[in-house]
C-alpha cells in the first residue's frame, strides 16, 4: 500500500516537472533529428491544399515555432501551410481548406492556471469556424491537459463535443519507459486502435496506424463522430490545479463528418510536433518518437481530410 502510494506521489511529480517545463519557451525545442521527407508525395510541389495554422489565439505551438516539423511534413507532401493570426471571417476562412488549430488560449500559455470567465475564440468566430466547416472546409481540433483543455470546451462543444479538465492516465497502458502513466498507449494490440477508418488505415497496408502514445493530454467525447482513439476501462482523468475532472470523456480522438465538412478533434497536440524537453533532452514527444506511427497519421489525416 506504501509502495503505491509513493509511485503514484513519483508519477505525479513527474508530471509536474514536465508540466513546469512545458511552460516555459526555453524548455521546449525541436527534435532536428525528425525526418519530415514524403517518398511518395501526396501532391506535386506547392500544388496540394491550402493549410491554415492558427495563431491568432495564443498557440503557443505555432507562435514558438513548435509546429515547424508539421509545415516541413505538409510542405513535402505537396499542402501549402501558412501561419497567420487574423480574426474568423467568412472571407478570411474562404482562402484555406484546411484548418489547424493547435492549443489555444486566451493568454499566453504558463502565465495563468485556470481560464475562468476569459474568451478564447468569440462567438461570432466560432459560428463563422461551424459554418465554414458545414459548408466543406475541413478542421483539425488540438486540445491538450488544463488549463488548454478549460479554454478549448466552447469551441469543442460548438462542434458537439466535450471535454474532461484534466489530464488522461491509464495504470494500464502507458509506456513505461517514461514511468509516467500519462504517457498513455494506443495500440492494436490493446485493441484501442480497432477503429475502421482512413485516418487509421491509411490507403495501402503501409500506411496503416499500428502504435500511438498519448503525452499527458485530457480526454473528450462526442456523439456522431468515430472514436479512433478509445481509452480503456482503466484510464482515469486525474484533476489538475484543482479543476475537474468535468464531462469526462472515454476518447483521445474523434473523426467524423460536419455538414458538408470534415472534422478531426484530439485532446492531445503532441503528435503533431517533434520535440523534447529541457536541455537535457529526457523528455521526448512527437512524429520522431519510435515506435508510434505518429508521421503516417499526421499524413493519413491530411489525406483524409484533402478527398
Amino acid at each position: 500500500m506504501l509502495r503505491s502510494k509513493l509511485n503514484g506521489m513519483k508519477n505525479l511529480l513527474l508530471i509536474y516537472f514536465l508540466f513546469l517545463s512545458l511552460c516555459s519557451q526555453a524548455q521546449m525545442f525541436n527534435d532536428t533529428t525528425f525526418d519530415s521527407k514524403v517518398l511518395r508525395p501526396a501532391y506535386k510541389k506547392n500544388k496540394g491544399p491550402r493549410i491554415l495554422i492558427d495563431a491568432g489565439h495564443n498557440n503557443f505551438i505555432a507562435k514558438w515555432g513548435l509546429i515547424q516539423p508539421f509545415i516541413d511534413l505538409s510542405t513535402s507532401d505537396g499542402y501549402k501551410p501558412v501561419i497567420d493570426s487574423l480574426p474568423f471571417t467568412k472571407n478570411y476562412l474562404s482562402k484555406f481548406d484546411i484548418i489547424l488549430i493547435t492549443p489555444a488560449l486566451p493568454f499566453v500559455f504558463g502565465t495563468k492556471k485556470e481560464v475562468g470567465n476569459l474568451i478564447t475564440f468569440t462567438k461570432d468566430e466560432m459560428d463563422q469556424l461551424h459554418t465554414w466547416v458545414s459548408e466543406g472546409g475541413s478542421l483539425i481540433m488540438l486540445s491538450e491537459h488544463p488549463p488548454i483543455d478549460e479554454a478549448m470546451t466552447p469551441l469543442l462543444n460548438k462542434f458537439g463535443i466535450s471535454s474532461s479538465i484534466g489530464m488522461a492516465s491509464d495504470s494500464l497502458h502507458y509506456d513505461t519507459s517514461y514511468g509516467l502513466t500519462y504517457v498513455v498507449q494506443h495500440t492494436k494490440e490493446n485493441g484501442s486502435l480497432s477503429a475502421i477508418h482512413p485516418v487509421l488505415d491509411g490507403n495501402s497496408s503501409g500506411e496503416k496506424i499500428n502504435t500511438l502514445a498519448t503525452f499527458g493530454g485530457s480526454s473528450i467525447k462526442g456523439d456522431g463522430y468515430v472514436n479512433i482513439l478509445p481509452l480503456s476501462p482503466t484510464a482515469t482523468v486525474r484533476k489538475w490545479v484543482g479543476l475537474g475532472p468535468l464531462n469526462q470523456g472515454n476518447s483521445q480522438g474523434l473523426v467524423g463528418p460536419v455538414g458538408k465538412g470534415k472534422l478531426i478533434a484530439l485532446s492531445d497536440c503532441n503528435g503533431f510536433t517533434s520535440m523534447y524537453m529541457g536541455k537535457e533532452k529526457k523528455v521526448y514527444a512527437g512524429m520522431q518518437v519510435k515506435p508510434y506511427d505518429w508521421k503516417q497519421f499526421v499524413l493519413n489525416s491530411l489525406h483524409w481530410l484533402s478527398k
